[in-house]
This record gives C-alpha cells, structure tokens and sequence, in this order.
C-alpha cells in the first residue's frame, strides 16, 4: 500500500466508529482499546524533547510511546493519534519501512501530511464519537471537554465538525 495522497476522511472516522461502538457514554478508555488493539502503550521520559513530542508509534517494537510529563487530555489524544497511525498506517510501513519513518507527534504537528490528518481525524472521532456528542452538543464546551476527558480546543474543533 502506498501513503495516500490526501486523507481519507472516512476510514479514519469509521476505524474510530467500529472501536467505540460499543460504548454508551463517555469518557472512551482509549487505554484500553490501543492494548487491546495489539500495541502496548509506554509513557515515558522524553528528556530534551520533552516539550517537543508528545509521542510516537513504533511499528517495529508494536508499541505507542506517550510523553509522561504532558497532561493527562494530551496524552488521552496522543494515545489516540497514535492509535491512527497503528491502525491505518502499519501496512504502510509494513510494504515499505522506509517510506514511512517513525513520526513523533510534535506539539506543533505538521499541519500538511495527509497520514498525520488521518491520525488526528481519527483521533477525534474515537475520543468524541458523533453519536455521544450530537445528544449533548449544547451544553457548555468546558462541560463537554471534561465530561469526554479531552482538551477544551478538541471539543471545540468536534462541535464545529459535528
């Protein structure tokens, strides 16, 4: 498989969607479902780069590294993004390692890549499925954000998407 050209949109929002369809109310135990995907997740020290990468996948070693000194809603989404590029991406890496190194989550991502809007398209529709939010989508984002255990940004970028 090669890395698409532009994001596609809908398989990230139905892997997401298959993941937590299960799931009556938030907040997703996104933990769980990445080891129960096949990956471990690892928090660890990023030392120097701690305030730089939030987090990585590796596809060799089948595990998600998240930064432990980040916030907790911050690590729920690099979990998640993470998730993404594990689920969408491993054949990818898989058919040509070297087409696809291993991309730390940056706290400033590339806004461009299209396997990197994959993975946050994804990451959004597992931690605030559609159909968990469309019910309460009028209540107070701040509400919203700590009712779903992600940032107060995230939610507002899933009400405008929703």
């Amino acid at each position: 498989m090669i890395a698409p050209m532009r994001p596609r949109w809908n398989l990230a929002e139905n892997r997401a969607n298959e993941l937590t369809q299960d799931l009556s109310a938030p907040p997703i135990p996104v933990y769980e479902i990445a080891e129960s995907s096949g990956v471990n997740v690892v928090f660890v020290d990023f030392g120097e780069h701690a305030e730089s990468v939030s987090g990585l996948c590796d596809f060799n070693a089948a595990r998600i590294y998240v930064n432990r000194d980040d916030s907790t809603e911050r690590q729920t989404f690099t979990m998640a993004h993470e998730l993404g590029h594990w689920l969408l991406h491993r054949d990818i890496f898989i058919n040509d390692p070297d087409a696809y190194p291993v991309l730390p989550r940056f706290a400033k991502p590339d806004s461009k890549n299209p396997l990197e809007k994959e993975a946050n398209k994804f990451a959004a529709c597992l931690l605030v499925p559609n159909r968990l939010l469309r019910p309460v989508k009028d209540a107070p984002v701040a509400v919203l954000a700590r009712i779903f255990g992600v940032s107060r940004l995230m939610m507002e970028y899933r009400l405008k998407n929703v």
